[in-house]
């Protein structure tokens, strides 16, 4: 994307909901509203705390460049690299691009059945229907059976090849009506089998039976072009960076 391109601004609530997701699905404290944005304790020694921002605004940026010193703190704006990396000291990495994403789940469903999801997960693809569960386990082609578990708020989805390995998985945290997919990916050696797609779809259709309507993600430039595929849209690039710890260059 290049600065002559109008880049999309991140709707507040968006962002509010990807941070609520992400905070049920894994585990983590409660996001607390901090100026320009939310910080999420996360406690790990490589992300001991992440700052996730709607906006570049410069002047929160050089704000919280000078009150965060603890490496390991982890910056993340809805915004591209060019607007956040001008505000920031050189102490801080940036990452692989990002992109904050959305769908109608509808949409999602009906484009995974249209594009060779088995019949087993075709369920609930009238538009205003609610849909029926999947039948569990769904047997797919080569073998392959995907099993979804929905408790607590959560829905997790697994694909396990013929040896009993998983070979793809995923989850989804519901924030109201509002379903975040997360920890979505395929074992490398069972790629290309349209498990990606298989899981998506099976998270969309359990995600819809308990009310939700809309999804969004944060994808990374590997499954960009299976999630617009799907009929996922751009809503805002995403740009991380990390305090790194001193001496570490």
């Amino acid at each position: 994307m290049t600065e002559h391109h109008r880049v999309p601004v991140a709707r507040p609530e968006v962002v509010r909901a990807w941070v609520d997701g992400w905070v049920r699905s894994r585990g983590a404290d409660g996001a607390v509203a901090v100026p320009g944005g939310f910080r999420i304790a996360v406690g790990r020694t490589d992300q001991v705390a992440r700052y996730v921002l709607p906006a570049a605004d410069p002047a929160v940026l050089r704000r919280l460049s000078v009150a965060l010193i603890t490496p390991g703190l982890w910056l993340k704006v809805c915004a591209p690299r060019s607007a956040v990396e001008p505000a920031l000291p050189a102490s801080w990495d940036f990452q692989a691009p990002e992109y904050l994403m959305t769908a109608p789940l509808g949409r999602a469903l009906r484009t995974g059945a249209r594009d060779g999801v088995p019949d087993g997960l075709r369920d609930g693809l009238v538009p205003g229907a609610a849909p029926a569960p999947p039948p569990d386990p769904a047997v797919l082609p080569g073998g392959y059976v995907v099993e979804t578990v929905a408790q607590g708020g959560l829905v997790d989805a697994r694909a396990f090849a013929a040896t009993g390995e998983v070979a793809a998985g995923g989850r989804v945290a519901l924030a109201g009506t509002v379903a975040v997919f997360d920890r979505v990916r395929t074992d490398p050696a069972h790629r290309r089998q349209g498990l990606g797609r298989v899981v998506m779809t099976a998270l969309a259709a359990r995600a819809a039976q308990q009310g939700a309507t809309q999804g969004v993600l944060v994808a990374r430039d590997d499954g960009l072009s299976l999630y617009r595929a799907m009929g996922w849209e751009l809503h805002s690039p995403v740009t991380t960076a990390v305090l790194r710890r001193r001496g570490s260059r």
